[in-house]
């Protein structure tokens, strides 16, 4: 299968390409105003990859949480090959991908945050195992002490240093990864192959994404 996955919901801009099952291109950069730009470098990344879009079997895109701007410009692409080219448009929660690359690690429990302002964080906790991971419940948007509480468990991770910072600040026995992990869509694909082969996905009229910042896009608490 020929996939193509765009993930733009934070400041690091990652595209990616699978060509007959294999991941071929795997494009990450932070960029300033990098979401203007992925069309562009889809453009060359596609012709890097001897590939046409017509040839694309499905589009994979990250739907967030994340930024307003970011989501807006890569869900306005993916709808547009998917209705210009007549093509399935996969959908998958960015955060899948920050807990991606720890499965098979020693943690059995993921915790994935990031900073939502006015005092809230959008998260998401996940089971680790041996050869596959599992969300529980959808993410959640809530209050930072709300959900450390029940969390000792858990590896936090985030993408946001301030963030983490600030959490180990406030609760210095929790368990943080020390590095940034960004959303990246090669993580994306790999999940997208069984969704694929289940046909799950998502219509053009019920492609929205999730926003992170609840203020400005007004994403009320009773809502999630």
């Amino acid at each position: 299968m020929n996939l193509l996955a765009i993930d733009t919901t934070t400041d690091n801009v990652s595209l990616s390409i699978m060509k007959e099952d294999k991941i071929i291109v795997d494009f990450n950069r932070r960029i300033r105003f990098g979401a203007s730009k992925v069309m562009p470098l889809i453009e060359k990344l596609i012709k890097k990859a001897s590939l046409d879009l017509k040839k694309i079997d499905a589009f994979v895109i990250g739907a967030g949480p994340g930024s307003f701007t970011g989501l807006r410009i890569s869900f306005s692409i993916v709808k547009g090959f998917g209705l210009a080219l007549n093509k399935p448009i996969i959908k998958i929660g960015s955060f899948y991908s920050l807990a991606y690359p720890f499965i098979g690690g020693k943690h059995r429990n993921i915790a994935v945050v990031s900073d939502a302002r006015r005092q809230l964080i959008y998260t998401a906790s996940f089971k680790i195992n041996k050869n596959s991971f599992k969300m529980e419940g959808k993410e959640k948007l809530i209050k930072l002490e709300d959900f450390v509480k029940g969390k000792k468990d858990c590896l936090f991770i985030t993408h946001d240093k301030e963030l983490r910072t600030k959490v180990l600040s406030l609760y210095p026995d929790i368990s943080f990864y020390n590095k940034d992990v960004w959303p990246k869509s090669a993580y994306l694909l790999e999940l997208a192959k069984s969704y694929y082969i289940k046909e799950k996905f998502t219509s053009v009229n019920k492609l929205e994404p999730l926003y992170l910042h609840p203020k400005t896009c007004q994403i009320r608490m009773n809502s999630v």
